[in-house]
């Protein structure tokens, strides 16, 4: 910060933030650019006013030396044009700038006691109507003064000196008690414009910070955008990369895995004859078992990227949604029964058709019920319920007895391969893959999804789907027809 505005803020009793050198020098340049704008008008009004009080005061004063004032006011006048040759300077470096200031500065002050000599030198020579004419024309200089020089500190002072040695000191001089109180009475002005200049001064600089801030902040949110858009077309482009290459190794992925499924059928059911060891059709066994487990991890995967890029495609039929979860049921009924868990199907008597993909729902439903009985211990309850809602909506869940959820990380098990703690404890590891695909195939139909859980008592996970997916039940008649017509 510069001792000027320092000095300024402690004689106003205000605090002035502290700038970094190129800031100083850009708010110092933009400061005497504003002053020499308004300072602009003075090189023709100056030599016009100087006519004026000449003519006044010829008739105290002798021409001459009117004409002597008046030439060295035509001379000073040199400053306002140096101060157009400065405002015509494109864009000067911080080092010429100051010597700028400094030289106009200097200007300033001689300018400004060439204009108040006739207080020094033709006050005593004056009647008292004289004399009061100086000093309404010192006052009213003053005033213009401090308005022109108000954005730049030192030109204040350049003002400010001048014409408080003029209203105040010659009317002391004459040392009689009307003139005395006329000097104290300019001493007092001068002091008030001075504070008024320099609250001016502060507040004017403070909106030229203000002024670069938003500058700076707008700079700063333009490359922000910019930053952010190429982010974003290398975030597209990437996920097109990702949706291409993930379409391109499910073809790879799932041929041979087929294969390895299909052949491995072979060799355990020995279609082809006897394999020779029992322990043969044990591993066959294993083999069809690992790549199912491998092609529905794919599955997931695909569905899951299909679902983050938008584009996983409903196919809606008539589902009637109590078949749906018993059938459900019926694939994990050995692994329930395994592990001592309970299976329950809670539906509301005459449940309204469901519109919805009926491969998407049947994922859901797998989802919910594999999770459900993997996170219950032995003796707990899964109990999977239907119903439907005063406003026409329906709703489809689970509710577990397993070992709840902590509070903070449900956002965790809804993001895409997002383990809560009761998962990376349990046993049975999952990918993180089965709850953000729910929640995807849910609010592709336009629905949501809630979860309510507490920790050692179990989990509720809901599915609300809007009345718009959901029709009138028919009766069962009716829909064999239909089926039999659709053939």
């Amino acid at each position: 910060m510069t001792t000027r505005a320092h000095i300024s803020g402690m004689l106003l009793g205000r605090t002035t933030r502290a700038l970094s050198p190129e800031r100083e020098a850009k708010l110092e340049l933009d400061q005497l650019r504003l002053a020499e704008e308004n300072m602009r008008p003075a090189f023709f009004a100056m030599p016009a006013f100087a006519l004026i009080t000449c003519f006044l005061l010829a008739a105290w004063i002798p021409v001459n030396e009117l004409a002597i004032w008046f030439l060295a006011m035509l001379a000073s006048s040199v400053r306002f044009w140096v101060g157009g040759l400065f405002l015509e300077l494109k864009t000067p470096l911080p080092a010429t700038v100051r010597k700028w200031h400094l030289a106009l500065t200097w200007l300033t002050l001689v300018s400004n006691l060439v204009w108040m000599f006739p207080l020094y030198g033709f006050y005593f020579r004056c009647s008292e109507t004289g004399q009061m004419l100086l000093m309404m024309i010192a006052a009213g200089s003053m005033s213009a003064g401090m308005i022109m020089t108000t954005s730049s500190g030192r030109m204040i002072w350049a003002a400010l000196v001048p014409y408080t040695i003029a209203l105040s000191l010659p009317p002391l001089l004459v040392n009689d008690p009307f003139h005395v109180g006329i000097g104290v009475l300019g001493f007092g002005y001068s002091l008030f414009m001075g504070y008024v200049g320099f609250t001016v001064y502060v507040n004017a600089r403070d909106l030229f910070l203000t002024r670069e801030d938003k500058n700076e902040l707008i700079e700063q949110l333009a490359a922000a955008k910019f930053e952010s858009d190429r982010a974003r077309q290398r975030a597209e482009a990437a996920s097109q990369a990702k949706s291409e290459f993930l379409a391109n190794m499910s073809h790879e992925l799932r041929t041979p895995l087929n294969a390895i499924m299909g052949f491995s059928d072979l060799m355990k059911n020995q279609i082809f004859g006897p394999l020779g060891s029992h322990q043969y059709t044990e591993y066959a066994q294993h083999i069809s078992d690992s790549g199912s487990h491998l092609l529905g991890l794919i599955n997931d995967v695909l569905d899951l990227a299909k679902i983050e890029a938008g584009r996983l495609v409903i196919r809606p039929v008539e589902l009637a949604v109590q078949e749906s979860i018993t059938h459900a049921l019926k694939l994990f009924e050995v692994r329930a029964r395994d592990k001592q868990v309970t299976l329950k199907l809670e539906a509301d008597r005459d449940l309204p058709l469901l519109l919805a993909d009926e491969r998407g729902i049947h994922q859901v439903l797998l989802n919910l019920v594999s999770n459900a009985v993997k996170f219950t211990p032995a003796g707990g309850t899964v109990t999977v319920f239907a119903r439907k809602k005063s406003n026409g909506c329906l709703d489809v869940g689970v509710i577990d007895t397993g070992v709840g959820i902590d509070p903070d990380d449900i956002q965790a098990v809804f993001a895409a391969f997002g383990q809560g703690r009761h998962d990376i404890s349990n046993p049975e590891k999952g990918t993180g893959l089965g709850l953000p695909i729910v929640r995807g195939i849910v609010e592709a139909h336009g629905g949501k999804v809630s979860l309510q859980s507490e920790l050692g008592k179990g989990t509720t996970i809901t599915c609300h789907f809007p009345r718009e997916r959901v029709s009138a039940p028919q009766p069962a008649q009716l829909r064999l027809t239909a089926m039999q017509n659709s053939r």
